[in-house]
């Protein structure tokens, strides 16, 4: 009687700290919006938002993407973690997928959007449903549409399933031989089914993070009132109910009910039918599960838009035209805390010059992030943004590589030399090139021969977009009949450098690395002897 009393004892404190955990993630969830931030998550050193990504390329149409070396030059991974708000695995993947693939044409649900905006209740409701999915890593829940399931039942299982029963019915007619059936069958079953589930569990949990993923679709068709979704889906409600029972005990064994429950099935090896069962009701309705998939990614991510749009001093939704001119006013960088706005009309391929730290490689940068923000986010960090949809190329960041024994300036000729490919590959596909200090990496005089060559190459492309910055204002005049130029500049006032940031027409005039060594205080005679020297060079 003791016993039962503490039972019912820890079960009640079991369930009314569960109860607390509840209400208090609840009011967490609600606090969100309010607050500008994002449910805490583990962070996913594993990079398993990758999977829709990886899932797709697959069997992808086409291999265009924000490559490797154009996302590392935007920072795109630190845009990913600003624009995450996502509650979901399912979102997460859906936002990167459309960071990376920017130059589809995504579906964008701005009335969701809209309504999330100005609708506190409805938030409210959907903030909860997409909370309690929330995210698993590892849980690659888009396998099971993109990729081949294998739901055929092993023969050699299903004999040792079928053995125990075949063992109960021989002890009627034979006890002995029925009793050792059952018995060494329950022993092979049951060490069999340990042995399998600490080795599957990845794909348990991803498989039930899967049916979890169905059963949001119809809380998130049900709220947004979408009876078509709820009928579709309703094939896929006895893969939902029969998962009940892949319930497995407790991780610190304190429920007896369902160890008892786990070591049943373990003697029938029941979890690897129904596991079976379940990836055959997939399979046979993949494309209703897609759809269930889609949605719950889709209205995760508008969620995501919604509230990092929020965070932003002023944004705008871009339009679209089949020039090739592009028309963004007050453009800034959306990881900048103070940035400064810039207006400009990019209608003909680029050469920008200027100071250190002037602004040149932030402003490019701006530039080539916000065609890719309003290609996959439809929006922009700007007041107005009229632009051609396009692929996004650059080569800005590069850097040695130790373990491939390859110098800088090796990297950027490689960078440089996929950037060829790809516009000898796809001529007719408009595309915007951003280039940062080509060849920095070796002397001036093969720098500007090299970089002149290039840039004339390019520049005979149709269908392309080039922005190039230099320290080399020898380009200038060089490149004048392909590229309009523009500049950043600085003023020097009680020997400290003003930067205005803001892009100004026609090559620069100035430079400021020898006024740094006076300013900084180095030696006279260095100073001196510096400008001197700069006098020498440009007389020659």
């Amino acid at each position: 009687m003791v016993y039962l009393y503490l039972i019912i004892a820890v079960s009640g404190v079991t369930i009314l700290v569960n109860m607390y955990n509840a209400h208090r993630k609840r009011n967490l969830v609600l606090s969100l919006w309010d607050r500008n931030t994002k449910l805490d998550h583990p962070i996913n050193y594993h990079e398993t938002f990758k999977y829709f990504y990886e899932n797709a390329k697959k069997s992808s149409k086409d291999d265009y993407r924000v490559d490797d070396i154009t996302w590392n030059d935007l920072n795109m991974d630190k845009i990913f973690e600003k624009v995450n708000y996502t509650f979901t695995s399912v979102g997460e993947e859906f936002l990167f997928y459309r960071l990376k693939k920017a130059h589809e044409e995504h579906l964008f649900n701005e009335k969701i959007i809209e309504k999330m905006n100005q609708n506190r209740e409805y938030r409210n409701k959907l903030s909860l449903i997409l909370s309690s999915l929330g995210k698993l890593t590892y849980a690659n829940s888009s396998q099971y549409f993109s990729g081949k399931l294998d739901y055929k039942v092993d023969k050699i299982y299903f004999i040792l399933g079928v053995l125990p029963i075949v063992g109960m019915i021989t002890m009627f007619f034979s006890l002995p031989i029925g009793l050792s059936i059952f018995l060494v069958s329950t022993f092979v079953n049951t060490a069999l089914f340990y042995r399998n589930r600490s080795k599957n569990e990845v794909k348990f949990n991803s498989l039930f993070y899967c049916l979890h993923v169905i059963s949001t679709s119809r809380k998130v068709a049900k709220l947004n009132s979408d009876n078509e979704c709820i009928k579709q889906t309703n094939k896929l409600k006895k893969a939902t109910f029969i998962s009940q029972f892949l319930l497995q005990d407790d991780g610190n064994g304190s429920n007896l009910v369902l160890q008892l429950f786990t070591f049943l099935k373990s003697i029938f090896l029941i979890d690897y039918f129904i596991f079976r069962y379940i990836l055959n009701v997939l399979n046979n309705n993949r494309d209703i599960y897609e759809t269930a998939w889609r949605k719950v990614g889709d209205i995760d991510c508008c969620y995501s838009i919604a509230l990092w749009r929020k965070t932003l001093p002023y944004y705008c939704l871009p339009k679209y035209e089949n020039n090739t001119t592009l028309i963004i006013q007050d453009a800034y960088h959306p990881l900048l805390n103070k940035p400064v706005g810039n207006d400009f009309d990019f209608h003909k391929n680029i050469l920008l010059t200027g100071s250190n730290a002037s602004g040149k490689s932030t402003f490019i940068k701006t530039i080539a992030i916000n065609i890719v923000l309003s290609q996959a986010l439809n929006t922009s960090t700007s007041k107005k943004i009229t632009l051609r949809r396009g692929l996004v190329y650059s080569s800005m960041a590069m850097s040695d590589d130790i373990e491939k024994g390859q110098s800088y300036f090796l990297s950027e000729i490689y960078a440089l030399k996929r950037i060829f490919d790809i516009r000898e590959n796809n001529k007719d596909i408009f595309t915007y090139l951003f280039l940062d200090e080509i060849f920095k990496g070796t002397n001036t005089i093969e720098r500007i021969a090299a970089a002149e060559s290039v840039l004339n190459y390019l520049s005979d492309y149709n269908e392309t977009k080039i922005m190039a910055a230099t320290h080399d204002l020898e380009l200038t005049d060089k490149l004048s009949t392909k590229y309009d130029n523009y500049h950043f500049r600085e003023q020097i006032i009680n020997d400290e450098i003003i930067f205005d940031y803001l892009i100004k027409v026609g090559p620069s005039k100035t430079r400021n690395a020898i006024e740094l060594l006076r300013i900084t205080k180095f030696p006279e005679i260095v100073y001196r002897e510096a400008l001197i020297k700069a006098k020498e060079f440009t007389n020659v």
